[in-house]
């Protein structure tokens, strides 16, 4: 329960009270408690009157009184007059009793109304003032700050000179106290876990390691900072603060516990054929992540004080702002719940696109990240990625191969019939190609050569694969070409010079009569002798070579 600093100035001005008007409500008890245990306005008759129950002695309640106004202040409980009721006929809402709980972390201190209507500590109240007083201050520490010399409680800023020392061991303990935490679970626990046969609890024990031994240290410094005895303003801003950190250390925590969660999936998903559960691990990694901070930091809110119940209704009434606002984002986000239930890609493909191509490797909220073939990581929000459309090179089952090959022209026919179907031949010899569709043929004369056109696929599993097979398909192919004798054109410009001055100028080809170009051409019409229309006819040893069908 949070409490402010007490304004005392309002009382502070006034004359002595008046017997019947120390104790007249809560708020008028737990006045006259505090504000005459004051230096300077201090009044052991009026502070008595609180422990009034007590059966002890005036000096005993005068001790007891003490006490406890030394738990609170080292506690750091802050009294908020403004919050404790003035009605003298006062009753608790939830237990009907004229009582009141000064904090609801401590409800053991509390007043009640006597019979002569006067509101004091009660007796379970006082009978409990010792323990209060042991478990917040170590007996150790109380046997040495009682015996210190006097110069120990000289104060320099507010704070005495014992103090500064006592923060320096303090400090200096919980640094040796962490070490040696760690030195025990490197040592030990570590090693106990390296002998098993499994791997995970070695990235558990790795994952936890440094967030553990911080929230030992914090844990540590949280229950001994009250031994240092400091002021109520400072205890109270110290314990907010070590609460706080301490928290933090466990969200800490819980998000390398996140990790190593993610990283136990991935072994299980691994072992699955499917690969949308690959896909899964990491938008769960992320929301186990996100989950755990933003729980975080709804427990620190709501421990110091923050109603989170409100804070969240705030959010909701501008809810409308906030969407319009964040709307790319609700849109990447919807489009990654697209992907993982559409499935165009999986991690580890090869897609293009618009001007991005590379490889997959993380699906998340927002974006989708591809390893360009440069090796850039390019980010492509996933709203781009619903509405666009997405060329998965990684899911061919065949990958084409389309080449023109430019032969000279002083290729024979011959020769041009058996280099073409010496390539057929190579294609059907190797498994890496797909057989029942391929192309080969010569297929045009062109400015500089005659051109062969190579239309094959490759039945391969990735690009790596393929690269070797055209590597070794287009080796195969300088071989046949050595075989046959042929050569490989490039583009190239001959100037002839028919004549020179005087001279005739060159006949180009052959003169033939009209009755010798008939004839030729009957020979290659229908019924000539020379007619080919399967391809040119090669002969071994006096019989027809057969290169097959070609498919």
């Amino acid at each position: 329960m949070l409490f402010i600093i007490p304004d005392l100035s309002a009382f502070q001005n006034q004359p002595q009270p008046r017997d019947e008007d120390l104790l007249a409500n809560p708020r008028r008890a737990v006045h006259t408690f505090l504000h005459w245990q004051q230096s300077g306005h201090k009044n052991p008759d009026f502070v008595i009157k609180t422990m009034k129950l007590s059966d002890a002695g005036e000096a005993q309640k005068l001790q007891l009184a003490s006490e406890l106004l030394k738990v609170l202040d080292a506690r750091g409980l802050l009294i908020d007059y403004d919050q404790i009721p003035a009605n003298a006929n006062y009753t608790d809402s939830l237990s009907g009793l004229q009582q009141y709980i000064l904090f609801s972390s401590l409800p053991e201190v509390y007043l009640v109304k006597s019979d002569q209507n006067q509101w004091v500590f009660s007796e379970a109240t006082i009978n409990r003032i010792p323990e209060l007083y042991d478990d917040t201050f170590s007996g150790y520490v109380t046997l040495i700050t009682d015996n210190l010399p006097n110069w120990a409680h000289n104060e320099w800023l507010g704070i005495e000179i014992w103090q500064y020392i006592a923060v320096f061991i303090w400090l200096l303990t919980g640094l040796i106290l962490m070490k040696v935490f760690g030195f025990i679970l490197d040592n030990y626990v570590k090693r106990l876990a390296q002998k098993t046969k499994f791997t995970w609890d070695d990235d558990l024990i790795n994952s936890i390691e440094k967030p553990a031994a911080f929230i030992f240290l914090m844990i540590f410094f949280l229950l001994t900072y009250s031994n240092l005895q400091f002021s109520v303003n400072i205890s109270y801003y110290l314990s907010a603060i070590l609460e706080i950190v301490v928290s933090v250390g466990v969200v800490w925590l819980l998000y390398n516990l996140a990790d190593v969660f993610s990283q136990y999936l991935s072994v299980l998903t691994s072992k699955t054929e499917t690969q949308l559960d690959d896909q899964l691990v990491p938008l769960i990694r992320k929301t186990l992540r996100f989950f755990v901070v933003l729980m975080g930091v709804i427990a620190i809110l709501q421990n110091n004080g923050y109603n989170v119940a409100s804070l969240i209704a705030g959010l909701g009434i501008g809810g409308l702002a906030v969407a319009l606002a964040a709307r790319e984002t609700l849109a990447n986000f919807f489009g990654s719940v697209t992907i993982l239930l559409d499935r165009p890609f999986k991690m580890g493909d090869w897609i293009k696109v618009g001007d991005v191509e590379g490889t997959v490797e993380e699906v998340g909220f927002r974006s989708t990240r591809v390893r360009t073939f440069y090796n850039s990581l390019v980010s492509v929000p996933n709203s781009n990625l619903a509405n666009t459309d997405i060329d998965n090179l990684g899911l061919r089952q065949y990958r084409r191969l389309k080449t023109v090959l430019n032969l000279t022209y002083s290729t024979t026919p011959e020769q041009m019939e058996a280099f073409v179907e010496g390539i057929k031949a190579i294609v059907k010899a190797n498994k890496h190609f797909r057989q029942d569709v391929y192309e080969v043929h010569f297929n045009s004369f062109g400015a500089h050569s005659l051109d062969v056109l190579v239309y094959v696929f490759f039945d391969v599993p990735d690009w790596s694969t393929e690269l070797q097979q055209r590597h070794n398909f287009f080796l195969e192919v300088l071989k046949l070409a050595k075989e046959v004798g042929v050569e490989f054109a490039f583009p190239t410009q001959t100037l002839h010079m028919d004549s020179f001055y005087k001279d005739e100028p060159r006949k180009a080809g052959e003169e033939r009569s009209e009755e010798e170009l008939a004839s030729a051409v009957y020979q290659f019409g229908p019924d000539g002798e020379k007619k080919s229309a399967e391809g040119t006819r090669i002969f071994k040893d006096g019989e027809e070579i057969d290169f097959g069908a070609g498919k």
